[in-house]
């Protein structure tokens, strides 16, 4: 993308579903967590997946139009199920996931509606996971090279059985943008025959292999590094909270990164900004917890100085 537009927008591609934990059901998938929380932080964002045409189905829009979701761009797929996930969590409220296979979320269409959102945008956030399913991973490619002028986000997200070296080397080819997690650094090393198992290595070879302009590794509660093409290395401390679950915190680190970096601010402000609204939301309950903007300014001010 060359410049930064006036009223920017944002396409996330990828999985919707609902996330089942042992006492209840919440909405869920890494792109949903991500538009989300872009809304919240007063970016237009449209959520772009496929729900089945039953009960859960209907149940999850009606709960995307009650946070304020444009839903024009969810499709209904009449054959198959509404996307589950059986979430469990650790003793230190990491999730372990069990995602359900060959739902409506892997049938994902390249409708004109679709082409026409994405040539519009300004970023295009995706991932991996739904690239399991070769309907949705050809979906997905269309889109993005229709899209020539939009910036490519991909949150890598790698879960077990829903990534090959294949995909995920095609996936960094499209990329301007990667964000990933330690785990992923030792994965994606392996997976593509980097001989690079830490993030400065990886990030390094993602840039000069694959024509990435931009690395982000969230390191947990040791915070985020990043590192981009002009060889700005940028490396943010973490912020001691007290965790409630860390589903999503990825996610809304992705957003309060790209909220900024739409603004057309500093790689290391862009970082700030995502590690604490990623920090904010491992302070509550799910993918999808509502920050007001109160909320989060008084959490930025609480935690900017140590930042």
């Amino acid at each position: 993308m060359t410049g930064i537009p006036e009223n920017p927008s944002v396409v996330a591609l990828g999985e919707i579903l609902w996330d089942v934990l042992p006492t209840e059901k919440l909405l869920g998938g890494a792109p949903a967590n991500f538009c989300h929380r872009l809304r919240q932080l007063g970016v237009n964002a449209r959520m772009v997946s496929r729900t089945g045409a039953d009960a859960l189905g209907d149940e999850l829009v009606r709960g995307l139009r009650a946070l304020n979701f444009d839903v024009s761009l969810i499709q209904v797929d009449p054959k198959h199920p509404t996307g589950t996930v059986d979430v469990s969590l650790t003793a230190d409220g990491n999730p372990t996931f069990t995602i359900n296979t060959d739902v409506a979320y892997d049938y994902l269409e390249a409708t004109p509606e679709l082409i026409e959102a994405a040539q519009a945008s300004s970023l295009i956030c995706f991932g991996t996971l739904v690239q399991r399913s070769p309907v949705t991973r050809d979906t997905i490619y269309q889109v993005l090279d229709a899209a020539p002028n939009a910036t490519k986000f991909l949150d890598i997200n790698l879960r077990k059985n829903c990534y090959s070296a294949e995909t995920v080397s095609a996936s960094l080819h499209r990329a301007d943008i990667v964000k990933l997690n330690t785990s992923e650094v030792t994965i994606i090393s392996g997976l593509l025959h980097l001989d690079a198992d830490d993030p400065q290595k990886l990030a390094g070879k993602l840039i000069q292999d694959f024509g990435v302009t931009t690395v982000l590794v969230t390191l947990g509660e040791e915070g985020v590094y990043a590192l981009d093409a002009l060889r700005h290395e940028v490396t943010v401390p973490g912020i001691s909270i007290q965790v409630v679950d860390t589903i999503g915190s990825g996610d809304s680190f992705a957003a309060g990164f790209v909220s900024t970096y739409l603004r057309g601010a500093p790689l290391e402000e862009c970082c700030h900004f995502g590690n604490l609204t990623g920090a904010l939301n491992a302070t509550k309950k799910g993918g999808m917890p509502d920050i007001s903007p109160s909320e989060l300014q008084l959490f930025l001010g609480k935690h900017r100085r140590a930042a």
